[in-house]
């Protein structure tokens, strides 16, 4: 990409993790635990695309974590990389109707636990790009760090349409959870967004820089 990362398919680079040696796993956004298992079928997309990371590539990816590794689960592919890890988190608008909570791509404020690794070179308030994601809440066994929280009693909205925002008012948007030797970074928006939010990409980069030994894949 234009900042010189490379990047391969998970599919691929988990059961080669002992052999490169790499310690740090990206999640884009696949949705629920079924699409990132099973992915998509050869019918639906060309080979090269098809098919999810299966049985053997979840339990290869959980071992890479609690070896050490860093997982980072980007919007909606928190909601799989929650249950798949039965993480001690809530997303707590997880399958939310309009009645309850609506926001389809907005920008959102939210505020940051300054000095951590992952808010390094950050504002204390930054705006991220929200699109169908999750908001989280820690249970009482989390251990790790909240990283950042909408605001509470504070509408987040800055630009375009959010309905209910009193769902997520003062819940956690991003999570960095302890797993094993590893850690598991929640990003409950996009800070990548369409290669736009140039705002947001530190929350990314931390997580890459910081990782063992700066292996990105």
């Amino acid at each position: 990409d234009t900042r010189g990362i490379p990047d391969r398919s998970a599919a691929r680079v988990i059961p080669q993790r002992q052999r490169a040696g790499k310690d740090f796993v990206k999640a884009p956004h696949p949705g629920p635990l079924g699409s990132l298992l099973d992915g998509f079928s050869i019918e639906d997309e060309p080979a090269p695309y098809a098919g999810g990371i299966g049985n053997d590539g979840a339990d290869a990816l959980k071992k890479f974590v609690s070896d050490g590794g860093t997982l980072v689960a980007l919007n909606r592919a928190a909601d799989a990389i929650i249950d798949l890890f039965d993480l001690p988190v809530t997303n707590v608008i997880k399958d939310a109707k309009s009645d309850r909570f609506f926001c389809s791509g907005a920008l959102l404020q939210i505020h940051l636990n300054e000095g951590g690794a992952a808010t390094l070179g950050m504002p204390s308030d930054p705006i991220v790009m929200f699109e169908r994601g999750p908001a989280f809440a820690p249970k009482d066994n989390f251990k790790g760090e909240v990283i950042a929280r909408y605001a509470p009693g504070i509408n987040p909205l800055r630009s375009g349409v959010l309905m209910h925002p009193e769902a997520i008012m003062g819940k956690a948007a991003a999570l960095r959870v302890d797993y094993g030797k590893g850690h598991i970074y929640l990003y409950g928006f996009q800070p990548q967004w369409r290669a736009q939010s140039h705002g947001s990409y530190k929350f990314l980069f931390n997580a890459l820089y910081t990782s063992p030994d700066n292996g990105a894949h």
